[in-house]
């Protein structure tokens, strides 16, 4: 495990995020999206020499993540991350899990089925304008789910914060070494709708919810299991750190 300050409440691991999360003290908002494990896709043709993503590196995985567990195997890991998250959680906090809708076998597998039984207050869509997966079996998936998992004291900032609705139109981001981004805004929108005044990531990918964090002024928890993309975001949220915060934490 290799752990770095980069400023007062600003801490990156590189390890297993199942490994350091038991050493961690409590925190108020989670934002993360999990490997999806699409290549254990059967219908998503990735890798295949006419897909879109064929050869790139989406379809080998995540550097040392295969993403290409057994299903069952898979959902039984997400489970288990859920639980842990959940009781790291501030008595009014909240974990928004990213994860997608898709088909398996002609039949509709939703996230739902990770779902270890925590109280799912809601689901925000999040649509993304564009999609990759043509197939003649459906129509085009443009949008991805944000779960709203939630401690019966999470609110919202104030009423007015509810005023953004449950579908947030954002496009993905594009053009970036890290092959499954989510944009800066979809956790910044979260961020900024709440009081959290610390947010863990704990697959925190290339850094986009640590830079939100940042960007907020609030204290911010990485975890990043591979070196390659731990140093992309190290990077990215120090700069982050030399900018002036677009809103002090709210008190």
């Amino acid at each position: 495990m290799r752990r770095e300050d980069l400023a007062a409440g600003v801490t990156l691991y590189c390890g297993d995020c199942r490994e350091i999360l038991p050493t961690l003290g409590e925190v108020d908002l989670v934002f993360t999206s999990p490997p999806y494990n699409m290549g254990n896709h059967p219908q998503s043709n990735m890798g295949h020499k006419s897909s879109l993503w064929s050869g790139t590196t989406l379809a080998k995985g995540y550097g040392i993540c295969s993403d290409n567990l057994p299903l069952e195997e898979y959902e039984a890991q997400q489970k288990e991350l859920l639980k842990i998250l959940w009781d790291k959680l501030s008595d009014n906090g909240a974990i928004y899990y990213n994860h997608k809708p898709r088909l398996r076998e002609r039949r509709v597998w939703l996230p739902l089925s990770l779902n270890p039984d925590l109280p799912l207050r809601q689901i925000v869509i999040w649509s993304r304008g564009s999609g990759f997966n043509f197939s003649h079996s459906h129509y085009l998936p443009t949008h991805e789910w944000v779960l709203i998992f939630a401690k019966p004291n999470f609110n919202l900032r104030s009423k007015g914060a509810s005023g953004v609705g449950d579908v947030w139109y954002f496009p993905p981001k594009a053009k970036t070494p890290h092959p499954a981004p989510f944009p800066l805004e979809l956790p910044m929108r979260a961020i900024e709708t709440t009081t959290a005044q610390t947010i863990l990531d704990p697959y925190m990918g290339s850094g986009t919810t640590g830079v939100a964090a940042v960007k907020m002024g609030r204290k911010f928890i990485g975890i990043e299991i591979e070196p390659k993309y731990f140093d992309m975001a190290r990077k990215r949220i120090e700069a982050e750190l030399r900018q002036p915060c677009l809103l002090e934490a709210a008190e």
